[in-house]
């Protein structure tokens, strides 16, 4: 049977005025097959130009059989993205935390504190009866995909299309594909082409024109069976954060070394965030919001020979649009529960957030080892700056002596 992703999001920017969403889908597996969508990665710039919207996932599953379907309004394009992109964000925006200075292990001399973990984390088909009420807008190959752009006034209509073309879609998802076919959206489906072997989702990238304001998550839900990690970098003009969802931020202050296990507990003090306060739905975590470093991410390159990843490309389509871009971190997770509110964005207050923690508080330090006064120095010897003992030059007795010669030789010239 074919496993059959969606995944369902959609983009805001900064206007407070509803406009037209740009959308994504949910996971659909039929009778007898198992996957599981556990994190959703996107990210998402808005500008006059248009909304661009990259999206990966990660999934337990057969790639063979790998599908995604997307709301979109209007007819956008449909393109491959690169994953060094998304690496290169991860790269420039994880947290990275150093470690309060070591205890003082031994005696005399330097030592090395040695190196302490950071916290690091189509060809077409055959026509098919229900095809009179479905429009078609495109279909075609995209890299290892083979892609369509269709739409319905009719969503059971829709939905038999999907199924006669080899999207799987679940019954029980019938109340959420309505949902955003009475919304006057249309669909973007993909699949892997057969043959093709690559062992992720390849991220896409589609754009629309206009500015987007919303992300539906609605489709989320299908295909989480427990829950699912969001995350979201958003390129805007200013730092944005959730409007209809509560945000936090890690309390770094709290954050905590353990000298006897060599970790951080960054990931307690994340999900103090996360839980934090008294609405029903989990906040969306800021973790980075600085100016977006455009060429650091132009310029990241990864891997070798015929499998090179690189920012450049996509990171151009952002410069092209927000030369002074600002970029904001946004992570969660949510489970099917609370995938049934959308998510909006508005510019937040809070200040610039960077990726580098100097963390003060510690467990389980152990004593300095208490070192033995130096000895006095031998004779002929006298204390350097340093702290041990040189040879040659002026003591200090020597220099004082000379220097109370010199002072009663000027004292007797005044007089004279």
């Amino acid at each position: 049977m074919k496993l059959s992703i969606t995944l369902a999001a959609s983009l805001l920017f900064l206007s407070l005025v509803p406009s037209d969403a740009l959308a994504c889908g949910g996971c659909f597996a039929p009778m007898g097959t198992v996957t599981d969508v556990s994190a959703h990665r996107m990210a998402f710039l808005s500008s006059p130009s248009g909304s661009v919207l990259w999206d990966q996932i990660q999934y337990t599953g057969s790639p063979e059989d790998f599908v995604w379907v997307l709301p979109v309004r209007g007819t956008p394009s449909v393109e491959v993205a690169d994953n060094g992109f998304f690496e290169a964000l991860a790269t420039y925006t994880t947290i990275r935390m150093t470690a309060p200075t070591p205890p003082r292990t031994f005696c005399p001399g330097n030592y090395c504190p040695g190196q302490y973990p950071g916290y690091a984390y189509a060809d077409a088909g055959a026509v098919s009866a229900s095809d009179a009420s479905v429009s078609v807008y495109h279909e075609g190959v995209v890299g290892p995909y083979d892609t369509a752009t269709i739409g319905s006034t009719d969503s059971m209509a829709l939905v038999t299309w999907l199924q006669d073309h080899g999207y799987a879609i679940d019954a029980a998802l019938m109340p959420t594909i309505g949902y955003y076919v009475d919304q006057g959206m249309n669909f973007v489906a993909l699949r892997l082409r057969p043959s093709v072997g690559i062992d992720r989702m390849t991220p896409v990238r589609i754009r629309t024109p206009g500015l987007a304001l919303t992300l539906p998550l609605r489709m989320v839900a299908a295909g989480v069976h427990d829950e699912v990690a969001l995350e979201l970098f958003v390129f805007a003009e200013s730092r944005m954060e959730a409007a209809s969802f509560g945000n936090a931020e890690v309390d770094r202050a709290a954050i905590t070394f353990d000298w006897a296990t060599r970790t951080f507990d960054y990931d307690a003090r994340f999900d103090d965030a996360l839980f934090s306060g008294t609405g029903t739905a989990n906040n969306w975590v800021t973790e980075y919001a600085q100016p977006a470093p455009l060429y650091a991410l132009a310029g990241y390159n990864s891997g070798y020979g015929t499998d090179v990843h690189s920012g450049a490309a996509d990171t151009q389509i952002v410069m092209d649009a927000l030369p002074d871009a600002y970029l904001t971190r946004l992570r969660t997770r949510l489970p099917p529960s609370q995938l049934d509110t959308d998510l909006t964005l508005r510019m937040a207050h809070g200040g610039d957030l960077g990726t580098n923690i100097a963390v003060t508080r510690e467990l389980h330090r152990a004593p300095d080892v208490v070192c033995d006064p130096a000895p006095p120095c031998p004779s002929g010897a006298h204390s350097s700056a340093g702290g041990g003992c040189a040879v040659g030059g002026s003591s200090p007795r020597a220099a004082l002596a000379i220097a109370v010669i010199v002072a009663a030789w000027l004292a007797r010239r005044r007089r004279s």
